[in-house]
């Protein structure tokens, strides 16, 4: 998930020469169909249920939100840019007022005015029970946000004000200094009231942005084409260059890997959704054919196992640390690809995000972690189900955590979830079992929409909990709210540096990898680097095709 306030990101991405060259305006002409070629499902294309960082890349080509992460490589991707709106927003009664005024001659796919009520009136959706997969600020920030159920079963949020139809106010319960940083996130992007569909807005998002859904096959294609009345002069972020993106799902990685080795046909013109499986890695570094096709990103991505504290025998810290002792990361990298996608994970914060320490608590140990399930009344060795992706590399993970474990005395069955239903499941409380392959992206650079998302536990809720953990401490549900009211940026990072390392002596997630991303595009794309924000994916916003017309 995420957050921040703004703060330095340091990380550099990577671009290959033949990619970076192709960046040239001379290059980056207009037309044409881009193809996407993707192993995942879009989970939730509903702006209030969108959570997901691959999700969330594709739908920033459909419709827009008050403000957005920039469409650049490296550092530069982690700044947050004006939108919709005319700037990051402004601040009043102590950072618990934020006033937003939206740009002039903004609209909809048919033509109509984007106006403040749209705004609200989609902030007010993530309220309805019926879409709770989304991010918890509105809910957790708005006042009179606790009892609010959304407009689907009647009535407003008076915290939302729109004086008119290009200013919007939202009124908070607490002071949020990188508020308008939150307002990049999916739910807060305009939904006209009369095209609600309730779950069934899933399907059909309507479009405030340089794209429209013409066509949309669930768990196997979308197709986007033109929206004739977005204007270029107001979007500082997106090219929108081809005519036509083409998105196909739920394809094999291998047969993917291939044919983007191949690139014949249309898959010149496609880009590879998600990295190179690590069948492929060694052929794609080898040939300087292929390496000069390869982009490679970095990110603000921590991956991790979730170790579920409500259930036994994990709500034994003993236990916990056991799993954390035995974990083979190696391994776990190498099912993945190697180096080329990662660096071994220590901490819960990377290296990228201000508040990182260097420290390693749990150095992989088989006779500690058997000590302490002997300790902790185990010395038989423990069960426990693990929920993974149904997914070629979801199965080899879970393969390499079973092995790893088992030679501790922890037996592990494995609970495969469809990759479309796999966040929905996990995020489901009574749904979740003892172990789940997880991960965590802020939702801007920074500490403060890392660690509160994933371990504060007044954020457990029944349906789109992100505490996957279901960690729960006084103590540090207080140091939450003591960090979020420091008005010192640097001040704030130190202190969510010193509090990662207190959670991590109860071991409710184990940190396996700090994401990088490599991906091969067609030898016609042109413009293509991996973003920051979306897990060193390639940022869709700014993909084009030489030669088009």
């Amino acid at each position: 998930m995420r957050r921040r306030v703004i703060l330095a990101l340091a990380v550099m991405t990577t671009v290959t020469s033949a990619c970076g060259q192709s960046t040239s305006g001379a290059e980056q002409k207009g037309g044409g169909t881009l193809h996407v070629l993707s192993p995942l499902d879009l989970e939730h294309l509903d702006p209030a249920r969108n959570y997901v960082t691959s999700t969330i890349d594709v739908a920033r080509l459909i419709y827009r939100t008050l403000t957005t992460n920039a469409a650049a490589p490296g550092a530069a991707g982690g700044k947050i840019v004006p939108d919709l709106a005319t700037d990051l927003g402004t601040p009043s009664d102590g950072a618990r007022t934020w006033t937003f005024h939206l740009k002039p001659g903004i609209q909809y796919e048919d033509g109509r005015p984007i106006t403040s009520k749209d705004v609200k009136y989609g902030v007010e959706r993530s309220f309805a029970p019926e879409l709770p997969e989304g991010p918890p600020y509105a809910r957790n920030w708005l006042k009179g946000g606790a009892g609010y159920k959304g407009p689907l079963q009647g009535g407003e949020l008076a915290s939302i004000e729109t004086p008119d139809d290009a200013t919007i106010v939202f009124h908070l319960n607490r002071p949020v200094a990188d508020f308008g940083s939150a307002v990049s996130l999916p739910l807060f992007s305009p939904v006209p009231k009369d095209k609600e569909a309730g779950v069934a807005y899933d399907n059909r998002p309507f479009s405030s942005g340089p794209y429209k859904i013409a066509s949309f096959e669930p768990k196997k294609r979308i197709e986007l084409v033109r929206n004739p009345h977005w204007d270029r002069s107001t979007d500082p972020v997106r090219t929108a260059r081809p005519d036509r993106v083409v998105i196909d799902l739920n394809l094999d990685p291998a047969v993917l890997d291939q044919r983007m080795i191949a690139a014949q046909g249309e898959d010149a013109d496609a880009v590879q959704f998600e990295p190179v499986t690590a069948a492929s890695v060694a052929q794609v570094q080898t040939d300087p054919r292929l390496k000069q096709r390869l982009v490679l990103g970095e990110s603000t991505n921590t991956r991790f196992l979730a170790l579920n504290t409500a259930r036994k025998p994990l709500d034994d810290v003993r236990v916990r640390q056991a799993v954390a002792y035995a974990l083979d990361k190696e391994a776990l990298r190498t099912v993945r690809g190697g180096p080329i996608a990662g660096d071994l994970a220590t901490t819960i914060l990377p290296p990228s995000i201000p508040g990182h320490t260097q420290e390693d608590p749990y150095p992989q140990d088989v006779n500690r972690a058997k000590a302490l399930l002997a300790e902790s009344g185990h010395a038989a060795g423990i069960d426990l189900t693990l929920d993974a992706p149904a997914t070629p590399g979801g199965k080899a993970q879970a393969e390499a955590v079973q092995a790893a474990l088992a030679r501790a005395g922890i037996r592990v069955k494995v609970n495969e979830i469809s990759s479309s239903a796999f966040w929905s499941t996990v995020g489901t409380v009574s749904q979740e079992h003892d172990l789940v392959i997880d991960g965590w992206t802020p939702d801007w650079t920074g500490p403060s929409t890392f660690l509160p998302n994933i371990l504060d536990g007044r954020a457990i809720v029944k349906q789109g909990n992100q505490n996957r953990s279901q960690y729960s401490v006084k103590e540090v549900d207080e140091r939450f709210d003591e960090i979020a009211a420091m008005t010192d940026p640097a001040r704030a990072a130190t202190a969510y540096g010193e509090l990662a390392s207190r959670i991590m002596k109860d071991a409710p997630i184990v940190p396996f990898l700090w994401d990088k991303s490599a991906f091969l595009v067609g030898p016609n794309v042109t413009g293509a680097y991996g973003h920051v924000a979306f897990v060193g994916r390639v940022d869709l916003a700014t993909v084009g095709l030489k030669g088009a017309a």
